[in-house]
């Protein structure tokens, strides 16, 4: 029999969710690793001088600032133009520090901030387009709007399954195969065989987005402007139906998931009470690691799930990065330490203080000897290889109009986790397969409204 799983707390942010586990700080996803109290680094105080219009404002809860502060003082001491930081102190959303610096005529040019809020943040005419930068460094592109970039994103964190070679058998790929080796690893070795979330957590909406990305779902169609619900319409309901049956299926084999976060997850392998799992990036290694080091060379990566006969075109990765207030005065100032930064080492040392969880925006960065020189990469660079060869299809779940445009129904579903309460009403409530597909379409058409 498995064994449940002792949850400890954890934050429930678009992404930066960790888990109560690990020793080693995660850049790009902690939100504030210091006790922030919103003062500006490199003299970045709110006096006259802020006045000027060679003075670009940067709005940012990243950790790493050693490193981030390092490159505003090579490019400050080399620029007609000032960067000054504020880091988002604790306890304070985005948008209220932004309101905030607005009301005392500090508005920042530069916002670090996920896909998602970057796209409401468009839509409602509030950012400047960096399509030259987006194009000139050849990164992703998540918030394509109108014929324009309006982010440049400085880290993705694609999602990924890992396994254990000494528990796993025979390499298991498809729906079916997983199926029968999570029986047999529950069975035999007394360990959830493939971890299942369900809930509200961003976990097991992740998941069920991803896994329903596998069967060939086109949960919404439509452009930007005209969503359309297709969850439940034609051949899409009969694989989303396929698709939940085999995640219920799978839950058979698992301690109970119901409201496990990311952290959950990671303390179920550190705990050697799982021997697979989907997570962001590669989280459960660097975690492993960390704590049980004589685990970690057991680890391997792989891709999710499959199902026979289908290619999946929509890789599932969290995109975070900087947008641009169309209101504050210096946006050619903000745009060259953009430039400066993205091209420079300090870019990817901050990427690297956490290589194979946070990845690059660009192939070319991700193939660079620079990234993947730590030994924690080289030891699984199986994972790297993943990443590179399904390239193309990374892309954040905002992407799922048509041609992969955002879609601001798809990242309103994420922040209510609608899809992850679903998997909750299949294997811990009532709900049947073609039930569950009813109720999540039902709840998503709510969200057109």
């Amino acid at each position: 029999m498995v064994t449940p799983v002792t949850r400890q707390p954890t934050r429930r942010t678009y992404v930066k969710t960790i888990g109560a586990v690990g020793t080693i700080g995660l850049a790009g996803c902690t939100g504030n690793q210091q006790d922030g109290d919103g003062s500006g680094g490199n003299g970045g105080s709110s006096d006259d001088s802020n006045s000027s219009r060679n003075v670009v404002r940067m709005l940012s809860d990243r950790s790493a600032r050693d490193i981030w502060e390092s490159s505003i003082e090579e490019f400050n001491a080399n620029s007609e133009h000032t960067v000054e930081v504020t880091w988002l102190p604790k306890g304070v959303t985005t948008n209220e520090q932004i309101e905030k610096m607005r009301g005392a005529g500090n508005l920042p040019e530069i916002v670090f901030e996920t896909s998602t809020d970057a796209y409401r943040e468009t839509i409602n005419g509030a950012t400047a387009p960096v399509t030259g930068l987006v194009d000139e460094l050849n990164t992703l592109d998540p918030v394509r709007y109108q014929g324009d970039s309006y982010l440049l994103p400085a880290v993705t964190i694609p999602l990924m399954g890992v396994y254990r070679e000494d528990i796993v058998e025979g390499e298991p790929r498809t729906r079916a195969e997983w199926v029968t080796e999570a029986r047999r690893i529950s069975e035999e070795e007394g360990m959830g065989g493939l971890i299942m979330p369900s809930g509200r957590t961003n976990n097991a909406t992740t998941q069920v987005n991803q896994n329903l990305f596998n069967a060939g779902v086109e949960i919404y169609q439509g452009p930007s402007d005209d969503i359309e619900v297709t969850l439940d319409q034609g051949d899409n309901r009969q694989r989303a139906i396929e698709t939940y049956r085999w995640m219920k299926e799978v839950s058979q084999y698992n301690p109970n998931t119901s409201g496990w976060e990311w952290g959950d997850t990671v303390n179920a392998f550190v705990q050697e009470q799982a021997a697979a799992a989907l997570t962001i990036g590669g989280l459960i290694i660097l975690q492993v690691q960390a704590n049980r080091p004589e685990l970690a060379s057991q680890l391997r990566a792989m891709p999710f799930p499959s199902v026979e006969g289908v290619e999946s075109d929509h890789w599932f990765a969290y995109t975070e990065g900087f947008y641009l207030n169309e209101s504050a005065p210096n946006l050619d100032g903000a745009r060259d330490y953009l430039q400066f930064f993205m091209s420079s080492d300090y870019y990817l040392n901050f990427i690297t203080e956490t290589p194979l969880f946070n990845f690059p925006t660009s192939l070319e960065q991700v193939q660079s000897e620079t990234y993947q020189s730590p030994d924690i990469v080289g030891r699984h660079q199986n994972l790297v290889d993943i990443v590179v060869d399904n390239w193309e299809n990374m892309r954040p779940v905002l992407a799922t109009a048509d041609g992969g445009s955002p879609n601001i129904v798809a990242a309103n579903a994420y922040g209510r986790q609608i899809m992850g309460q679903s998997a909750d009403q299949l294997i811990t409530g009532d709900l049947g397969p073609e039930e569950t597909v009813d109720w999540a379409a039902e709840q998503l058409r709510g969200l057109e409204e």
